[in-house]
This record gives C-alpha cells, sequence and structure tokens, in this order.
C-alpha cells in the first residue's frame, strides 16, 4: 500500500463512526524475523488453533492478495471453526502477519479491506499498530502511524488494554511519543509490559537517562521482565556517555536484577573499551562460606544495616501500615484496630511466617485438601517452637479455623486476616518490630520495594530483605522442613574497594529463591 493510499484510508476512517467490537485476536508467538527490532521472545510458540498453521503458511509464501476472497472462504469452510469466521478473519489474519512480522502484507491487507468498502476493527487495527513498531525499520513515513494511533485513541474508552498497548507501541516510533508516554502514566495499573519496555527504549534514544530508569523500576515493581533490547541500549548509551554506567549501575545495585550472560558479555567489552576510567573483567566464583571473590580476592559486603538504616526502614514501613497511608492494604478499619493491639501487646517476633504462602509448599498431591496444609503450617511452626522462637503466624480466615486454629493457637501467636485483605504489608510490619526478626515468605516484595519511592530506603530494603527472609525448600509428608537461608555476603551488584561485582544469569536451572552463583570481577584497569 503506497503512501498515499494508506493516506486516503486513515483520512476515510477519521470520518467514519467506528462499530467497535470485541475480536477474537490474541496471539504469543512474538517470534521477530526483522533484524531492525527487538527480539522480545524468539523461541517459538506451537499454534493453538489448527487453522493458524495453514495461515501462517499463507503469508509466508504469498506476496499479493489478489486471492485472499478465496482463501478465506475456504479456510473458514474447512475448518468451520467458532473462533475463524467472516467476522473475526481480519483481526487473525492481522494478527498471523504480527506473528510473521510481515509488515508489508500486513499494509496490503488494510488496504484490501478498505478497498472491498468494509471498517476494519479495532483489534486489526491495533495488531497493525504493533506490527508498525516491530517492523519500524520499514515503515517509511511515521506520521501515517501517528494518525491510525489517533484514530484509535478516539476511543479510548470503549478500548480494551490489548489495543491500549498497541497504541502506545505505535506512538513510541513517531515524534509524538510523548503522548504514549501520558498514556502509560494514566493507566500505571495496567500491565503493559510491552508496552513499558518500549517506552523505557524510546526514553533512552531521547537521552531520558532518569525517567529510563523510573520505567525500569516500575517495570521490576510489577514483576514483569526488562526486554533484553533495553539492557543492550544501556550499553550502547554507557559506551557513548561516561555519565551513563553511573546511573545504570544504580540501578542495578537498587533493582537486584541478574543479567543474563550475552549481556555481561557485552558490558565487559563495554567498560574494557571506555576512553576514561576501563575496567577490565574476569568471569568468577564466590566462596560461599566466606564471600571472597576467586578472582581479585575481595570479600563481598556483608548483608548488615545499622541501627540507624532499620529505624529509618522500620519508621517507613509502620508508618505505611499502621497509619493506614499504604491504600494497597485493603483492611477494614476493624482490621487495622485488631494488628495494631497485637504488635502492641505481643511483638517483637523470633519468626514471622506468611502463613498461606507456607501451606502451599505441602509436597504432597493433595494441595487442595485444607488439612495437609494446615499439618505443613504446622510443621514450619514447630520447627521454630521447638527452639523456644517467638512465632507470629499471619494467615486468612479460610486456612485456619475450629480445632486447627485453636491448636495453632498453643503454638504461636496468630493474626487472621480477612480473605481480600493483603496480608503481605502486615508480615513486613511485624518483622520490622526488631532487627534480629526473620520471616518466612517466598514473596518478593517488589511492589512494597517500589512504593518506598526513596533509593536510599529502597537499597536499605533489599539489604534488610536478604539478610532476614528465609525461604522454603520443601515439606515433606513426614513434616521435616528444609530451609533455604541466605548467604553471609550480598547477592546483588555491588562496588567496593574499586572493585566491581555482578552476579549474572549463565543459564543453568535455579530456583526462585536461589541467586545466581556466577559472577563478574570488574577491576580499574590501572589498578590490574
Amino acid at each position: 500500500m503506497s503512501r498515499t493510499l494508506l493516506s486516503n484510508f486513515l483520512a476515510l476512517h477519521l470520518s467514519r463512526t467506528f462499530h467497535l467490537k470485541s475480536t477474537y485476536a490474541t496471539f504469543k508467538n512474538r517470534k521477530a524475523t526483522n533484524e531492525n527490532v527487538p527480539k522480545l521472545l524468539s523461541q517459538h510458540v506451537p499454534h493453538v488453533n489448527p487453522f493458524e498453521s495453514e495461515m501462517e503458511q499463507f503469508i509466508k509464501t504469498t506476496h499479493s492478495l489478489t486471492g485472499i476472497h478465496q482463501f478465506q472462504e475456504n479456510i473458514i469452510s474447512k475448518y468451520n471453526s467458532k473462533l475463524l469466521t467472516k467476522e473475526s478473519f481480519d483481526a487473525i489474519f492481522m494478527r498471523m502477519c504480527l506473528a510473521c512480522r510481515n509488515y508489508q502484507l500486513g499494509k496490503q491487507f488494510l488496504h484490501h479491506i478498505d478497498q472491498a468498502g468494509r471498517q476494519a476493527n479495532t483489534a486489526t487495527l491495533g495488531k497493525f499498530l504493533s506490527l508498525c513498531y516491530f517492523c519500524s525499520a520499514e515503515v517509511e513515513d511515521k506520521s501515517e502511524v501517528e494518525k491510525l494511533c489517533n484514530v484509535l485513541k478516539s476511543h479510548g474508552e470503549y478500548l480494551d488494554a490489548a489495543t491500549k498497548e498497541s497504541i502506545i507501541l505505535g506512538l513510541s516510533i513517531t515524534d509524538k511519543w510523548q503522548e504514549g508516554l501520558k498514556l502509560l502514566q494514566e493507566d500505571e495499573t495496567a500491565h503493559y509490559s510491552l508496552a513499558m519496555n518500549a517506552m523505557v527504549n524510546c526514553l533512552l534514544s531521547h537521552n531520558h537517562f532518569d525517567s529510563a530508569i523510573l520505567w525500569m523500576d516500575k517495570i521490576i515493581a510489577k514483576e514483569r521482565p526488562i526486554s533484553e533490547f533495553v539492557y543492550e541500549h544501556w550499553l550502547r548509551k554507557c559506551a557513548a556517555h561516561h555519565n551513563c554506567w553511573q546511573i545504570f549501575s544504580d540501578f542495578l545495585v537498587r533493582g537486584g536484577v541478574f543479567l543474563k550472560q550475552p549481556i555481561v558479555q557485552k558490558l565487559k567489552d563495554v567498560l574494557r573499551n571506555r576512553s576514561r576510567d576501563p575496567f577490565l573483567g574476569q568471569f568468577t566464583a564466590i566462596d560461599e562460606s566466606t564471600g571472597r571473590c576467586q578472582s581479585c580476592q575481595k570479600v563481598l559486603k556483608n548483608t548488615d544495616i545499622t541501627d540507624e538504616e532499620f529505624a529509618a526502614l522500620r519508621k517507613r514501613i509502620t508508618e505505611k501500615v499502621l497509619l493506614g497511608t499504604d491504600v494497597f492494604l485493603g483492611s477494614k478499619p476493624e482490621e487495622m484496630q485488631r494488628f495494631k493491639e497485637l504488635i502492641k501487646t505481643t511483638a517483637p517476633y523470633d519468626i514471622v511466617i506468611d502463613g498461606l504462602n507456607v501451606a502451599y509448599h505441602i509436597s504432597t498431591k493433595n494441595r487442595k485438601q485444607s488439612s495437609t496444609k494446615v499439618d505443613a503450617l504446622m510443621s514450619v511452626v514447630k520447627y521454630f517452637t521447638n527452639q523456644k522462637l517467638r512465632v507470629l503466624v499471619l494467615t486468612r480466615e479460610h486456612l485456619l479455623k475450629g480445632v486447627a486454629l485453636q491448636r495453632m493457637k498453643q503454638e504461636a501467636h496468630i493474626f487472621i486476616t480477612e480473605n481480600l485483605s493483603r496480608d503481605d504489608p502486615f508480615l513486613l510490619c511485624a518483622a520490622v518490630q526488631s532487627k534480629h526478626t526473620k520471616f518466612v515468605s517466598d514473596d518478593l516484595f517488589r511492589d512494597h520495594l517500589f512504593r518506598l519511592a526513596d533509593f536510599r530506603l529502597q537499597a536499605i530494603f533489599r539489604l534488610w530483605q536478604r539478610r532476614a527472609q528465609v525461604q522454603i525448600v520443601k515439606i515433606d509428608r513426614n513434616g521435616s522442613v528444609k530451609f533455604h537461608h541466605p548467604p553471609p555476603y550480598r547477592t546483588v551488584s555491588q562496588f567496593a574497594d574499586g572493585c566491581w561485582h555482578i552476579p549474572y544469569d549463565d543459564g543453568t536451572p535455579r530456583y526462585s529463591y536461589e541467586s545466581p552463583t556466577t559472577w563478574l570481577c570488574l577491576q580499574p584497569k590501572s589498578q590490574a
């Protein structure tokens, strides 16, 4: 479709009234075939529906849509699927063009819809915008993409999350990228993982480094992955701008992320080739008992925090929970008052247990039976109370009741939240009542880390969490419990004595509670 044809198509749609309807148009294969676009997912995902394979083959082998009418009739008739109909065909075909990263055919198909006197629905237009993003190097006139974004934005209150994300993706490759950023800011509760990564990439392109870091923090807080192309862009910026390494390294320290080995290799090369203050890197390991680097022989920082740092963290967390400033808590005033009374009369504790989290660790086939979940929780509680430790268990109404509740009260202090309340803020508040308290949970607490909204407190939280959090590896049928205890040194990127130590993911399978055992040691070239 020529530039003129696309302009005519947009002009026609701007003057029409859309019939907005929900269309089956989801597809998880993000395999990139365009060399100039980020490769978010490179592995092929099997087709969910049988007709997708045939449609994909058609798209890969067709250069003209002269036979599209016959193909549409044949494939609908052949599969006789409720998912593939005359109404849903447009969106599915464009989705498959997106999956194949076939921008030229996608353009032709959009023109074909217009020439047939039909209106492209929002799902079809949204998938085309995503196709423009992934194949941005092929889009000759980005202003046409901007116009198409405006077409969809004019019906904002009727748009689903997928279409909104497509609009943001489209805007990110235009001169109106800041409008895409505004859309993200207006709907921060949504999980626009791809759009957020795209916008970080855009912010980096315009050298807005601090804003890029802010959105990376938000991605982590939503427990979504930061795309490899974002890290690669950061490394290019680190090579071109001397101050970028300080900004990026601060993020690595605070965010606690583990870069993948290819990215770490590129980082090693970038820092080695810097004209100012170059670093020489060696891949290494850390002695788990001593924290000593096998390359530079320096000992990594321990996980201790000062009394002043802990007091500041305790104050912030306590204020959020006990004073009700945490809007994410979702608790009633009566529940808050019960918790305040409990803390006042029974704190501090040696161990605080996330009861619901623990209950689901039972390693039997009877996971759905409440009795086995309660038994698992009781095994963990007794592990600590047998050591004469003071224990608080936080749990939900549906888990502990009747005889089970009475048995648990004989072993530990109990706080039961309502089923709709969030219990993790209560857990954190109870855990910070004393610096020596440990807490048992698999939660990463990334959302709470982000909401601290203070770089210094976020760093303190990370250190405290790695020192205080105990995670369960396994609970056997006989009640024996195996725990994972954190090492005595910090398992995040860190700088000390002139050297950087950066843990990275070499692809070795590991549990969520385990940190990588592979490290990059960076020493100043002047000292090597």
